[in-house]
């Protein structure tokens, strides 16, 4: 078989929350994760308009910058880096209720389509277990639709849901009334994986004792009864693509750590590569 020689190139994209992302930059914990030079990073959990941001983190050297608005006192702001601008950037689902809490990036890259999400918790009293269930119905419906379309699609963000027992520290202690590990939270992560996504990191680790989230584990010493909420899902037109997927513990400051993805595409996806702002 005659190997082909289009050139490809690989892409490394980050997702961390932060837990407050003027935090972690004035303790010097934030741009660590810059280190791994990553093509792209999107960040959940800013607990910050943009214009309370400093000027510094809107202007990395060799990345452009989008941060979801939010309403005045709404604090669920998603942020997107990258080395090159998507051909479209938007906010939220459209036309959806839950558009203007500042959960959702949609960003085309041509090649594929990043989603950057936090979801709700569904914790009282800033939350419920309602409004979680119906982001979620308005999250797949969106995704229904995208998927419909023949796009790639990578879907990346802290998912506030451990979905099976392997996700959790010592499972059989978790009630199943516990948020975040309800049978009414896990089925929406299962109809996410019926409609023909893949748990990236499932595709090479599939062991238990892998989380992404600690409670209070904002350092290493700290990290020991985890739950595995950051994910990176694609569905079948993106699958692959996928050459690795991880999470990055080694990572302090946040309660979560960073997980990864390591895509390869043809290289003229970087057709406008550039680190000027427009």
């Amino acid at each position: 078989m005659k190997e082909s020689t289009h050139p490809v190139m690989r892409t490394t994209i980050i997702s961390w929350n932060v837990n407050g992302l003027r935090q972690r930059h004035r303790m010097n914990q934030f741009l660590q994760v810059f280190r791994h030079n990553p093509e792209i990073i999107c960040i959940q959990e800013t607990k910050s308009s943009e214009m309370n941001i400093p000027a510094d983190l809107k202007e990395i050297y060799g990345y452009h910058s989008w941060f979801a608005p939010v309403k005045n006192g709404d604090f669920a702001e998603v942020a997107l880096y990258s080395r090159w601008p998507p051909s479209s950037v938007k906010f939220g689902f459209g036309g959806t209720a839950f558009d203007d809490e500042g959960r959702v990036i949609v960003a085309d890259f041509d090649q594929f389509v990043l989603l950057n999400v936090y979801f709700p918790l569904g914790v009282a009293p800033a939350d419920t277990m309602d409004h979680k269930l119906a982001f979620y119905d308005a999250f797949l419906s969106y995704i229904m639709t995208m998927n419909k379309n023949g796009r790639r699609l990578i879907i990346c963000g802290d998912f506030s849901i451990a979905h099976t027992d392997k996700d959790v520290f010592n499972p059989k202690k978790k009630p199943s009334r516990q948020v975040g590990v309800t049978s009414r939270e896990r089925e929406k992560i299962d109809q996410l994986i019926g409609l023909g996504f893949s748990d990236t990191f499932r595709l090479f680790n599939n062991q238990p004792g892998h989380y992404s989230w600690w409670p209070n584990g904002f350092t290493l010493a700290d990290r020991r009864n985890g739950w595995r909420l950051d994910y990176f899902f694609v569905n079948e037109l993106a699958r692959y693509l996928v050459k690795n997927s991880d999470i990055l513990t080694h990572i302090e400051g946040s309660d979560h750590s960073p997980v990864s993805l390591e895509i390869e595409t043809p290289d003229d996806i970087l057709r406008n590569v550039s680190v000027d702002k427009t």
